[in-house]
C-alpha cells in the first residue's frame, strides 16, 4: 500500500530520526476535493424524494472510505481525498405509505486526480417482501460443493406465496473484467438482466405460503452434507425445495424435498446445479412470460447465451464476488444491488447473510436497501435459518 502525507495536515509531535527515517519514500500530495449532484432523471415523479442522500467515496486500494451527506437539492463537496481509483455511491430511503423506496446510484473504477464535480444519477426501487437472507455459495475444506444453499425470507407483513418463485444467476457466471454489451430486440440492454441458470418453485398459486418472519430453504442437495463430508457445516435434509437434476443417478433425490423446475439451461453442468464458488450474482423473481430455452440473446462479440428478463420483474438481487478486489467488476444493474459482497476465500463453510436491522412482533426485520456491501455481513460458519427464523407449517422441518 502507498503511504501519503495530506499537506492540510500539520504534526503535532517532534518527529525522532528512526521516526524520520520510517517517511523515506513518502510521497506528498494535496488533498482532493470533488463535488457531488445526485439527479433523480429516471424516477417517476410520483415516487417521493428523499431529504438527502448519502455519498460515499471508497478506495479499495487504499482502503479509504468517506462518507458525506448531500443537502436537499443534492448537492456536497467531499474534502481530504487521495489520488486515486474510486467507487462512488449514492444511497437513500424514503418510508411512505407502508412501502420504503431505496434509492442507488454508482460511479465504479472513478479515476480522480484532481479536484473535479461529479454528476450520479440515481434510481428508486420499493423494498420485496422476499429477500435473500443467507446465501452459502463458497463450499467446505476438501472441495465440498453440493451442500449450496439459499435461504429467502419474508420480510414483509403480509402472507407470501412462493408457488412459481424463481431464482436465476447473471452472466457471466463469475466477476469479469470482460464486459458484455447485451444486444436486444428493443434496444434497450440496460432494462434486463440476463440469466444463464433459472430454476423455478411449482404449485398451484397457493401451495406454498410463507408467513412474516418464515423463510424457505433451496438446497443444491436436500441431504445430510454433515455425514456425508465431515467438513460440512449444513444438514439439509429438511429443505423445503431442491435442484435435483432429473436423468443422473449420481445424487440421490430426498423425497421429501419438492424439486424444483429447471427452466433455464444456459449455464448448468453435470449432474448438480453448482453455482460458482467464486460468487454469482443472484435474483429471485416471478417471471413475466413463458419460459423458451429455444430463443437466446447473446453479448456483441461473443458466442455467451442467456434468457434477458425485465429488471421490473426481480424481487430480490445480490451480487457476490470472490473478493473486494473483484467488486468493481459488476454483472448486476445497480438499481438492483449497488455493491457487492464475498467472503474471500473458497471452500472455508463460510456464509454471507442479511443483517439484522430491527424487529417488529417478535420477528426480525433484515437491511434491504439494494446495496450488498452494507447489507450483508460474512459468517464463519453457515446455519440454516440463523436467528431462530421459523420454517412453514407446510415444511419437513416443521414435522
Amino acid at each position: 500500500m502507498k503511504k501519503y502525507i495530506i499537506l492540510a495536515l500539520s504534526l503535532l509531535t517532534v518527529l525522532g530520526c528512526a521516526q524520520f527515517e520510517e517517511l523515506k519514500g513518502v510521497s506528498e500530495v494535496k488533498p482532493l476535493t470533488t463535488g457531488i449532484t445526485v439527479t433523480t432523471n429516471t424516477v417517476d415523479a410520483s415516487v417521493p424524494r428523499p431529504d438527502s442522500y448519502t455519498v460515499r467515496f471508497i478506495n479499495y486500494d487504499e482502503k479509504l472510505d468517506i462518507s458525506a451527506q448531500t443537502d436537499a437539492a443534492g448537492k456536497v463537496s467531499v474534502s481530504n481525498l487521495i489520488p486515486g481509483r474510486y467507487n462512488v455511491t449514492v444511497s437513500a430511503e424514503v418510508a411512505h405509505s407502508g412501502f420504503t423506496y431505496y434509492y442507488s446510484g454508482t460511479l465504479t473504477n472513478k479515476i480522480i486526480t484532481s479536484d473535479t464535480s461529479l454528476s450520479i444519477d440515481v434510481a428508486a426501487s420499493k423494498a420485496g417482501a422476499l429477500v435473500f437472507k443467507e446465501i452459502y455459495f463458497n463450499g467446505s475444506t476438501g472441495y465440498y460443493f453440493k451442500d449450496q444453499f439459499y435461504e429467502i425470507y419474508n420480510n414483509s407483513d403480509d402472507v407470501q406465496y412462493v408457488d412459481g418463485l424463481c431464482i436465476g444467476t447473471l452472466m457471466p457466471a463469475t466477476a469479469s473484467t470482460t464486459i458484455y454489451n447485451w444486444i436486444v430486440e428493443d434496444g434497450h440492454p440496460e432494462n434486463y438482466v440476463y440469466l444463464g441458470a433459472v430454476w423455478q418453485i411449482p404449485g398451484g398459486g397457493t401451495d406454498y405460503p410463507v408467513k412474516p418472519g418464515e423463510s424457505i430453504i433451496i438446497a443444491q442437495g436436500a441431504q445430510n452434507h454433515m455425514l456425508i463430508k465431515e467438513t460440512s457445516p449444513v444438514d439439509l435434509s429438511k429443505a423445503e425445495f431442491e435442484t435435483f437434476m432429473v436423468n443422473q443417478t449420481v445424487n440421490p433425490d430426498n423425497p421429501e424435498s419438492v424439486n424444483m423446475t429447471l427452466k433455464i439451461d444456459f449455464n448448468v453442468l453435470g449432474t448438480q446445479w453448482l453455482s460458482s464458488v467464486f460468487g454469482c450474482a443472484y435474483v429471485i423473481f416471478f417471471p413475466d412470460r413463458e419460459f423458451d430455452n429455444a430463443t437466446w440473446v447473446q453479448p456483441d462479440g461473443y458466442t455467451t447465451k442467456a434468457k434477458e428478463f425485465p429488471i421490473d420483474c426481480i424481487i430480490d438481487a445480490v451480487e457476490l464476488v470472490n473478493n473486494a478486489t473483484k467488486i468493481n467488476q459488476k454483472r448486476m444493474p445497480t438499481i438492483l444491488d449497488a455493491g457487492a459482497t464475498f467472503t474471500g476465500a473458497t471452500y472455508t463453510g463460510q456464509s454471507v447473510s442479511r443483517k439484522i436491522r430491527s424487529t417488529k412482533d417478535g420477528r426480525n426485520l433484515y437491511m434491504d436497501t439494494n446495496n450488498s456491501s452494507d447489507d450483508f455481513q460474512v459468517n464463519e460458519v453457515a446455519v440454516v435459518r440463523r436467528d431462530g427464523v421459523g420454517a412453514p407449517s407446510w415444511s419437513p422441518a416443521a414435522k
